[in-house]
Protein backbone atom coordinates (compact mmCIF):
# COMPACT_ATOMS: atom_id res chain seq x y z
CA UNK A 1 0.00 0.00 0.00
CA UNK A 2 2.80 2.25 1.05
CA UNK A 3 3.59 1.81 -3.37
CA UNK A 4 0.16 2.73 -4.20
CA UNK A 5 0.54 5.94 -1.98
CA UNK A 6 3.79 7.03 -3.23
CA UNK A 7 2.64 6.74 -6.44
CA UNK A 8 -0.46 8.30 -6.06
CA UNK A 9 1.20 11.23 -4.75
CA UNK A 10 3.38 11.73 -7.82
CA UNK A 11 1.01 11.28 -10.74
CA UNK A 12 0.82 14.15 -12.74
CA UNK A 13 -1.29 15.30 -15.69
CA UNK A 14 1.51 14.73 -18.63
CA UNK A 15 -0.39 14.08 -22.08
CA UNK A 16 1.23 12.00 -24.89
CA UNK A 17 2.55 15.64 -26.03
CA UNK A 18 4.35 16.17 -22.86
CA UNK A 19 5.87 12.64 -23.24
CA UNK A 20 8.64 12.04 -25.31
CA UNK A 21 11.09 9.33 -24.76
CA UNK A 22 9.36 8.74 -20.95
CA UNK A 23 8.43 5.18 -20.50
CA UNK A 24 5.30 5.00 -18.76
CA UNK A 25 3.02 2.54 -16.57
CA UNK A 26 -0.72 2.51 -16.00
CA UNK A 27 -2.86 1.71 -12.76
CA UNK A 28 -6.10 1.25 -13.01
CA UNK A 29 -8.37 2.53 -10.24
CA UNK A 30 -10.78 0.38 -10.32
CA UNK A 31 -10.85 -1.49 -6.78
CA UNK A 32 -7.54 -3.20 -6.68
CA UNK A 33 -4.73 -0.88 -8.44
CA UNK A 34 -3.66 -3.19 -11.26
CA UNK A 35 -1.32 -2.26 -13.98
CA UNK A 36 -1.56 -2.64 -17.78
CA UNK A 37 1.00 -4.97 -18.87
CA UNK A 38 1.65 -6.53 -22.09
CA UNK A 39 3.36 -9.79 -23.04
CA UNK A 40 6.67 -10.58 -24.64
CA UNK A 41 5.52 -13.31 -26.43
CA UNK A 42 2.33 -12.86 -27.68
CA UNK A 43 -0.21 -9.82 -28.61
CA UNK A 44 -1.49 -10.34 -25.09
CA UNK A 45 -2.54 -7.08 -22.98
CA UNK A 46 -4.07 -7.37 -19.33
CA UNK A 47 -4.33 -5.99 -15.88
CA UNK A 48 -2.20 -7.77 -13.12
CA UNK A 49 -0.40 -6.79 -9.86
CA UNK A 50 1.63 -3.94 -10.77
CA UNK A 51 5.61 -5.53 -11.17
CA UNK A 52 4.22 -9.18 -12.03
CA UNK A 53 3.85 -10.41 -15.64
CA UNK A 54 5.81 -9.75 -18.45
CA UNK A 55 5.93 -6.22 -17.75
CA UNK A 56 3.66 -3.16 -17.28
CA UNK A 57 6.06 -0.29 -19.00
CA UNK A 58 4.50 1.32 -21.93
CA UNK A 59 6.19 4.45 -24.00
CA UNK A 60 4.14 6.80 -26.70
CA UNK A 61 5.48 6.18 -30.38
CA UNK A 62 6.31 9.69 -32.56
CA UNK A 63 3.84 9.88 -34.87
CA UNK A 64 0.88 11.96 -33.55
CA UNK A 65 -2.32 13.82 -34.72
CA UNK A 66 -5.22 15.58 -33.26
CA UNK A 67 -8.39 14.32 -32.44
CA UNK A 68 -11.12 16.21 -30.77
CA UNK A 69 -9.17 18.72 -28.88
CA UNK A 70 -6.09 16.00 -28.27
CA UNK A 71 -3.55 15.33 -28.83
CA UNK A 72 -3.05 11.36 -29.96
CA UNK A 73 -0.13 9.16 -29.95
CA UNK A 74 0.42 5.39 -30.38
CA UNK A 75 1.01 3.72 -26.75
CA UNK A 76 3.91 1.03 -27.44
CA UNK A 77 4.64 -1.71 -25.28
CA UNK A 78 7.89 -1.94 -23.82
CA UNK A 79 7.60 -6.07 -23.85
CA UNK A 80 6.99 -6.60 -27.05
CA UNK A 81 6.93 -2.97 -29.55
CA UNK A 82 3.74 -3.92 -29.92
CA UNK A 83 1.07 -1.30 -29.93
CA UNK A 84 -1.88 -0.98 -27.96
CA UNK A 85 -4.86 -1.58 -30.40
CA UNK A 86 -8.32 -1.97 -30.28
CA UNK A 87 -11.13 -2.59 -33.24
CA UNK A 88 -14.29 -0.84 -33.44
CA UNK A 89 -18.11 -1.19 -34.36
CA UNK A 90 -19.10 -2.59 -30.89
CA UNK A 91 -20.00 -1.89 -27.22
CA UNK A 92 -17.15 -3.52 -25.78
CA UNK A 93 -14.11 -4.68 -28.17
CA UNK A 94 -11.22 -6.70 -27.10
CA UNK A 95 -7.74 -5.08 -26.45
CA UNK A 96 -4.72 -6.23 -27.57
CA UNK A 97 -0.92 -5.55 -29.07
CA UNK A 98 -0.63 -5.32 -32.67
CA UNK A 99 2.21 -4.08 -35.22
CA UNK A 100 2.32 -0.24 -35.42
CA UNK A 101 0.84 1.35 -38.20
CA UNK A 102 -1.54 0.25 -41.19
CA UNK A 103 -3.70 3.90 -40.43
CA UNK A 104 -5.56 1.77 -37.28
CA UNK A 105 -7.19 4.60 -35.73
CA UNK A 106 -7.64 1.73 -33.02
CA UNK A 107 -3.98 2.41 -32.28
CA UNK A 108 -3.87 6.38 -31.39
CA UNK A 109 -4.73 6.94 -27.60
CA UNK A 110 -4.54 10.08 -25.25
CA UNK A 111 -4.25 9.81 -21.42
CA UNK A 112 -6.00 13.49 -21.08
CA UNK A 113 -8.31 13.39 -18.35
CA UNK A 114 -7.03 10.72 -16.44
CA UNK A 115 -9.20 8.44 -19.27
CA UNK A 116 -7.42 6.02 -22.00
CA UNK A 117 -9.25 7.20 -25.38
CA UNK A 118 -9.12 6.29 -28.64
CA UNK A 119 -9.89 7.56 -31.89
CA UNK A 120 -12.68 5.11 -32.08
CA UNK A 121 -14.50 7.13 -29.10
CA UNK A 122 -13.56 4.27 -27.22
CA UNK A 123 -12.34 4.37 -23.35
CA UNK A 124 -9.70 1.46 -21.56
CA UNK A 125 -11.57 0.22 -19.20
CA UNK A 126 -10.93 -2.63 -16.50
CA UNK A 127 -13.73 -4.18 -14.20
CA UNK A 128 -11.72 -4.22 -11.04
CA UNK A 129 -11.67 -8.62 -11.30
CA UNK A 130 -9.82 -11.48 -13.41
CA UNK A 131 -7.48 -9.75 -16.07
CA UNK A 132 -9.37 -8.52 -18.82
CA UNK A 133 -9.03 -5.28 -20.15
CA UNK A 134 -11.62 -4.06 -23.08
CA UNK A 135 -13.23 -0.58 -24.36
CA UNK A 136 -16.14 0.20 -24.24
CA UNK A 137 -17.67 3.31 -26.09
CA UNK A 138 -19.32 4.90 -22.92
CA UNK A 139 -17.54 6.06 -20.20
CA UNK A 140 -17.65 4.59 -16.76
CA UNK A 141 -15.98 6.78 -14.46
CA UNK A 142 -15.71 3.50 -11.88
CA UNK A 143 -13.94 1.15 -14.78
CA UNK A 144 -12.08 3.61 -16.79
CA UNK A 145 -10.51 5.70 -15.00
CA UNK A 146 -6.21 5.23 -14.88
CA UNK A 147 -3.21 6.41 -13.34
CA UNK A 148 -0.59 7.39 -15.30
CA UNK A 149 2.91 7.59 -13.96
CA UNK A 150 6.39 8.57 -15.65
CA UNK A 151 9.28 5.50 -14.50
Amino acid sequence: MGIAAFMLSVAGALTPASAAGADWIFISDANNLKCLNGSTASNRVWADDCGSGAGPVWHWGTESNQWNGHTMKRLVSNANGGCLTTDSGAASNDVYAAPCGNGRSGQFWTADGKYLQNQNHSYLSYSGTGAAVYTVTTLDDTTCKWFDYVV
